[in-house]
């Protein structure tokens, strides 16, 4: 930003921007770059200088662990992507110990593979119920123990602090701090992909329950005899509207081969989705019903929270063309009308990506507070 955005962004005076900004230069904490906003158009007065972090203040590391399988991305301190890696590994069938000592040599093998020798901080996105003042996964479908004590037993095994956080609370940061409007009121952020999460932020910050996790929301009970969970209940909304679930009723209707894992990867999910765009009526009517378990879902959301914005998101969205007759269709007969009218709903394309991303930015930003409060002392 320019001096003057930054003075502008927190009601600050220009006098007071220059001289917080200027000791910041001096000590390397922020780099400027007059060229980075020189406009071909401009003639009369000074360019404005854009102030950046600096990139050599040290690195974070960002890891999502999914269903046998690790995604890790490293991230400078000026939040420069740097690399990233997809790893698959075996990990539900491992025990407490030897999971996190996985874990410690993934991150670790990845840090000395991509030159990173100053690494301030680990974040990782993990599916299921996260303790985050703890740093306790509770519960995750994807592991294979419970009460894992993941972040001081990571944290032990690399000498650095860990943060943890649900991956669908680690997306709802990430996007939030991509769209400004996000970050005011209530915000409810529906990730749908290999399972159903959901992260809720006010006025730009995470909910957190009394255990400081976040939402279980995907198992939530739609219907009391519905297909089977990985919760282990049924009628959940993540059993109609998972990959996983999408993928199996898929198999009992044309026989196609089964996932070589659990759940199903890109290539699966986008095969499926083509032939149900090409017409196939059975295909067809698995996302109409699917798309009436969103549209349902989402009105328990705007019924019980009344949020300003929800944002439907993940990898799920590849496939919201066919979800969205049926899912406007069934919003519209379940939700009292004044209510809906509250509610923006929007759909944002994205990826697994911002579940490392989402991590990465809670990491920088404890990083921020750690210079904060030693410039404070």
């Amino acid at each position: 930003m320019a001096r003057v955005e930054i003075g502008q962004h927190i009601g600050m005076s220009p006098a007071s921007v220059s001289e917080l900004t200027a000791s910041l230069l001096d000590e390397g904490i922020l780099v400027a770059d007059e060229a980075a906003d020189q406009s071909p158009g401009l003639i009369r007065g000074r360019p404005k200088t854009r102030l950046f972090f600096a990139d050599s203040l040290g690195c974070v590391i960002g890891v999502w662990t999914g269903f046998n399988r690790i995604e890790l991305r490293l991230v400078d301190s000026a939040g420069r992507n740097r690399a990233s890696r997809h790893i698959e590994r075996p990990l539900r069938s491992l025990g407490a110990e030897e999971l996190m000592d996985v874990l410690a040599q993934t991150i670790t093998a990845f840090a000395s593979e991509t030159g990173a020798t100053n690494v301030k901080a680990i974040g990782l996105a993990c599916q299921g119920y996260v303790d985050t003042r703890d740093g306790v996964v509770a519960w995750s479908p994807v592991l294979g123990t419970r009460d894992l004590p993941l972040a001081s037993g990571l944290s032990e095994r690399l000498g650095k602090p860990v943060l943890i956080e649900n991956d669908a609370s680690a997306m709802a940061f990430a996007i939030a701090q991509l769209n400004p409007d996000f970050r005011s009121g209530r915000t409810a952020c529906l990730m749908v992909g290999d399972g159903v999460g959901m992260g809720f932020l006010i006025q730009g910050e995470l909910y957190r329950g009394a255990r400081f996790g976040g939402s279980e929301f995907g198992h939530v009970r739609l219907r009391r005899s519905g297909p089977q969970c990985r919760c282990g209940g049924r009628g959940c909304i993540e059993a109609y509207l998972a990959d996983y679930a999408l993928h199996r009723d898929a198999q009992l209707i044309d026989h196609r081969p089964a996932p070589t894992l659990l759940l199903p990867g890109e290539e699966a999910m986008g095969t499926i989705v083509e032939q149900a765009r090409a017409g196939e009526p059975a295909l067809l009517h698995l996302f109409q019903e699917a798309g009436e378990v969103l549209g349902d879902a989402v009105a328990i959301l705007i019924q019980t929270l009344e949020p300003d914005h929800i944002v439907i998101c993940g990898p799920g969205t590849r496939a919201m063309d066919l979800l969205r007759p049926s899912f406007e269709a069934a919003l519209e007969s379940q939700t009292i009308p004044e209510l809906r009218a509250l509610a923006a709903i929007h759909v944002v394309e994205s990826s697994l990506d911002l579940l490392t991303e989402g991590v990465v930015m809670q990491a920088l930003r404890e990083l921020d507070l750690d210079l904060a409060r030693l410039k404070a002392a």
